[in-house]
């Protein structure tokens, strides 16, 4: 998947980059210790296991209830829960023993959890070991999974890290022991590099979304300590130049949304068959690169995902179906600020900001589920890219929308930006931020129209933008482009075995050679491709014992679809706007 996938995280960015921290609890926050010890890198550098130890504080349990818990499967992604060995759970009495039970949630998540075989109150400790296989093939899916190479490893906690059952907030402490590792070896969390202790207590999402990386990995620290960068691998791009890059749009985002998170973190490491995907996580994100990833390519998703650390979902949708629903805010916001604010800080030039712009205006026009019902996307997200990538699109041109006529409405005093600051600042005071919150402001700027509008776009009617929607720099133009069109159906994408079903007959996919019933072996990225006309997929098929490529050009009928352009007859200033490359 590429950087539409962070909505994955059920806590991603769309639901756990918390914008601001919380009101205050009543009573002061629990705790939880975690030493994290990787072991020696064997000769060709990969990392055997992670030694995990955990103190937490103030756990309840009767016999038989839940005691931890760690997803055996997260948004299809398989976890180390099964794989846990040497695990001894105590509490003040001594040995608990427990008993294991997996609960399937739907078709891509499965939880697991750890029962107490008598009472526990209090403190307890427990202690196990993760094997890495370092053998796992890298696939195209949300990059939580351990992963080591080049005497490093890393990975998010929603993979490894069991946590007490009881979903309490708590104020979380990472240690680290790499004795094992050699000498200059490092280690940093989404807490920071080396040893933290976290600032404020994190919800049980916010807990497993933490990413972690040791061993020998590059760095770049910014000079007010305010933010920070770590990769695995090497980049064939300058990577402490594109750190520094993010650093600095990092600094531009605290003062535009005038809240500055204390710290910031980013998180690369290889993937050859899918790069450029991004997963949101507690402040921080982690994505992939390959030997053909620029660093121009890699600003935008930079430019997305960082804008999670102020700009996430609506309060009230931290579970799965719901966070998915709501996601046409967090991660629409995030689609629409990613190239306008890089551009107005002169970080990007009017070109890029055109050509991201234009990839998302034709991904939306020419999407063939282009009107289905936001309440619906829950149920195809992880099924359809086409589905997958309705909330990012949509979202994002419905705020343009929404700017122009707020712009219009106040003749140019008030815009989308003071809605949203409002927004954060109500969140930062303790405040719901929520979709009653959205309604009363939007009912404030734009009346019942601007309300009526918003229930249209979430029951699916298409956002038409007015041509000056960008600015006067700019005019819409109207040019035909092909829908994307696997050729077949996409459910064959999640099945077990991944056998080709509903082949439409003439179709690209059918033309090269491809049939009903066919196995597809490899995975590979589908939601950024759609915004580029000319992206080719190739499937590696098996087919009665023999296994050949198969390369296709994935796209359908024409249809009309708007981008906009340069306006030749734009003012002078606009010469001037937003024209620095980075």
């Amino acid at each position: 998947m590429d950087r539409i996938t962070r909505l994955t995280v059920l806590g991603g960015a769309l639901l756990l980059s918390a914008a601001a921290p919380p009101a205050a609890p009543p009573f002061p926050a629990p705790g939880l210790s975690v030493r994290l010890h990787p072991g020696a890198p064997d000769a060709a550098g990969r990392v055997p296991y992670l030694d995990v130890a955990i103190t937490a504080d103030a756990v309840q349990a009767g016999t038989g209830d839940k005691l931890f818990e760690l997803a055996a499967e997260t948004n299809t992604v398989e976890t180390s829960a099964k794989a846990i060995t040497s695990l001894i759970v105590r509490d003040a009495a001594g040995k608990v023993p427990v008993t294991v039970t997996d609960h399937p949630i739907n078709g891509s998540n499965i939880d697991r959890y750890w029962l107490a075989g008598r009472p526990v109150s209090g403190r307890v400790t427990i202690s196990y070991r993760v094997p890495i296989d370092a053998t796992l093939p890298p696939f195209v899916a949300p990059q939580y999974e351990l992963r080591t190479e080049q005497g490093t490893v890393s990975g998010a906690t929603n993979t490894f890290l069991m946590l007490p059952a009881d979903d309490r907030a708590r104020r979380l402490r990472i240690g680290w022991d790499l004795s094992a590792m050699g000498p200059d070896a490092r280690a940093a969390s989404s807490l920071g590099v080396g040893d933290r202790q976290g600032g404020k207590a994190l919800t049980h999402a916010e807990l497993g979304s933490i990413y972690v990386m040791a061993g020998h990995p590059g760095l770049y620290t910014s000079p007010a300590g305010d933010f920070f960068g770590v990769w695995q691998g090497k980049p064939a791009f300058d990577a402490d130049a594109l750190m520094q890059w993010a650093g600095k749009l990092h600094r531009f985002y605290g003062d535009f949304f005038r809240y500055m998170p204390p710290r910031f973190g980013v998180f690369a490491r290889t993937n050859p068959r899918n790069p450029g995907s991004g997963i949101g996580l507690t402040d921080s994100f982690a994505f992939t690169f390959n030997q053909t990833s620029r660093a121009p390519e890699l600003r935008s998703l930079l430019a997305h995902e960082m804008l999670h650390a102020w700009v996430n979902s609506l309060d009230g949708s931290m579970d799965q179906a719901e966070g998915l629903a709501a996601s046409w805010f967090g991660e629409g916001l995030a689609v629409y600020y990613q190239r306008l604010l890089p551009w107005r800080a002169g970080m990007i030039s009017t070109e890029d900001y055109l050509d991201d712009l234009n990839s998302t205006a034709g991904r939306y026009y020419t999407n063939a589920l282009i009107n289905l019902p936001n309440d619906r996307i829950p149920e195809g997200f992880w099924r359809d890219t086409r589905i997958r990538v309705l909330p990012y699109d949509r979202g994002s041109l419905y705020f343009a929308k929404v700017n122009v006529e707020i712009e219009a409405a106040s003749h140019g005093r008030r815009s989308l930006d003071d809605l949203v600051r409002t927004m954060l600042a109500e969140r930062r005071a303790g405040k719901p931020m929520d979709l009653a919150l959205w309604k009363r402001l939007l009912g404030d700027a734009l009346g019942q129209k601007g309300l009526s509008e918003f229930e249209a776009m979430m029951a699916g009617k298409t956002v038409i933008l007015p041509s000056d929607a960008f600015g006067p720099c700019f005019r819409r133009t109207t040019v035909m482009l092909r829908r994307w069109q696997l050729g077949f159906d996409p459910a064959s994408l999640v099945r077990k075995p991944r056998l080709v079903t509903g082949l439409i007959p003439g179709s690209n996919a059918a033309r090269a050679g491809l049939r009903d019933g066919d196995e597809i072996l490899n995975h590979f990225p589908q939601d950024g491709p759609q915004g580029d006309q000319k992206a080719m997929l190739t499937l590696e098929v098996k087919r009665d014992g023999r296994t050949f490529p198969i390369t296709y050009l994935p796209r359908g009928e024409a249809v009309p679809a708007y981008r906009w352009e340069r306006n030749p007859h734009a003012p002078a200033s606009c010469a001037a706007s937003g024209e620095k490359d980075s």
